[in-house]
């Protein structure tokens, strides 16, 4: 039951275009604190456009995000501050070469957080240990795996300390035996109760963590419900036909 839950985003008719080209219409949605939201669809069919517009880096053209009470579409409203509560991991990593693992995972804390070097530092320690890091912290990027890179992605944003965290694919870039310690990591969080977002093609990650899956497609959420009843018993014929395939 959702209703002694804390709502933390309310997505109301939210219209999404590119040009004339229509990929998100009216969508309507609510996300609980604690949630882990798996969303799947066909390639092409708005999925990431609709998680990338949570943090406003895609700019809908109409309708509402409510986020803690505030509709971050208000033009008044400071989306930077609001991202540094919403963090996001892409699926192309996104790190700076030029920095050590370490200050990669500083940089934000220090610069948007005003935490103290001594702090950041700590708080970055901490961090790489919890992703089972800590000896690559003077490494650079390009001398690391892709899910290492992954691993450190997910470290600098929870540096941030969110309240969500977007996942855009986030082990689609990575050669398959390394997904395995990105899911570990992502499954560890989840039972932090951290709130979660997670755009993928992990049709496993999606039935064991998420406490609910959401299917769009034709520009919409045609389906959405906790895993047993979405894999187990769905009722959308294009979810049906587009789950028998990736079964």
């Amino acid at each position: 039951m959702t209703e002694n839950r804390e709502l933390i985003i309310e997505v109301k008719d939210l219209c999404k275009s590119y040009g004339d080209h229509l990929v998100l219409d009216k969508i309507n949605t609510n996300i609980y604190k604690g949630e882990v939201i798996a969303i799947i669809g066909p390639s092409g069919c708005g999925k990431s456009t609709f998680l990338r517009s949570l943090n406003c880096l895609e700019r809908p053209e109409s309708g509402e995000i409510i986020f803690e009470g505030t509709n971050i579409l208000d033009k008044n409203v400071d989306i930077n501050k609001t991202r540094q509560r919403i963090g996001m991991v892409f699926q192309q990593f996104n790190l700076f070469p030029n920095l050590t693992v370490k200050k990669n995972i500083m940089l934000a804390p220090t610069k948007l957080k005003g935490l103290s070097k001594e702090e950041a530092e700590k708080r970055a320690d901490e961090l790489l240990e919890r992703v089972g890091l800590l000896d690559k912290k003077e490494a650079y990027p390009d001398n690391l795996s892709g899910g290492q890179k992954q691993r450190i992605a997910i470290a600098r944003t929870l540096a941030m300390d969110p309240d969500v965290i977007l996942f855009d694919e986030p082990t689609s870039a990575l050669d398959p035996e390394m997904v395995g310690e990105v899911l570990d990591i992502m499954k560890e969080l989840a039972k932090d109760k951290m709130t979660m977002i997670v755009v993928t093609h992990e049709m496993g990650f999606a039935r064991e963590v998420a406490t609910r899956v959401m299917f769009i497609d034709d520009k919409n959420i045609m389906e959405e419900n906790t895993p047993e009843e979405f894999f187990g018993n769905p009722k959308n014929a294009r979810l049906k036909d587009f789950l028998s395939k990736v079964k």
